[in-house]
């Protein structure tokens, strides 16, 4: 099925031609928004890459900025769910070598 348009020139009937991203290439997308911008980057640059046709250098010019803004707000996300879900941090490894001799006699005194 082929779609014409009307030519606002001439009178003549134009073919609409509409170009679009392969799935190969969406996918590329998805990995490269993946690597560089975590989960919420692979769907960004999919949707930005399926938006724009295909075209990669409004992708990309798009994509460096959205990069950052989205790691940002990815971190702020990950850090309000550790605070409320009261995960401590690893305690300190010196004070777990400083104790390890006594740990060791009290094995050995057994």
């Amino acid at each position: 099925m082929t779609q014409t348009t009307p030519d606002p020139i001439t009178t003549q009937e134009r073919v609409l031609v509409r170009s679009t991203a392969t799935g190969f290439e969406q996918g590329i997308a998805a990995m490269a928004g993946l690597f560089t911008a975590g989960p919420l980057g692979a769907v960004a640059s999919w949707g930005a890459l399926r938006g724009l046709q295909g075209k990669w250098a409004p992708w990309f010019i798009l994509g460096v900025p959205a990069s950052v803004a989205l790691n940002v707000v990815q971190l702020v996300i990950l850090g309000a769910i550790l605070s409320v879900t009261g995960v401590e941090p690893e305690p300190d490894t010196q004070k777990l070598y400083n104790n390890a001799p006594a740990a060791q006699e009290s094995i050995v005194n057994i």
